[in-house]
């Protein structure tokens, strides 16, 4: 994963680095250089960033969809 991909996928996700940083319990410090160069080499994102995010993001649909549900079974009730 790039570093512009990761960082499009927090857009989407309507999340930024510090919010991810604290979900992540990565270091803010260390999540920011990812990507980035050092010395001549570039500090790769770890493979588990991505799939950590697919499931962040299916977590929020559940969620999402949860409420939903709740609120019409709520709602039939009355």
């Amino acid at each position: 994963m790039t570093r512009d991909l990761f960082l499009k996928k927090l857009k989407i996700l309507d999340i930024n680095k510090k919010d991810f940083s604290n979900i992540s319990k990565v270091p803010y410090s260390t999540l920011n250089n990812w990507g980035t160069s050092s010395k001549g080499k570039v500090l790769p994102i770890p493979p588990w960033v991505e799939p950590f995010l697919t499931y962040y993001q299916k977590a929020k649909n559940l969620d999402y969809l949860t409420d939903e549900i709740c609120n019409k079974i709520k709602k039939a009730k009355e």
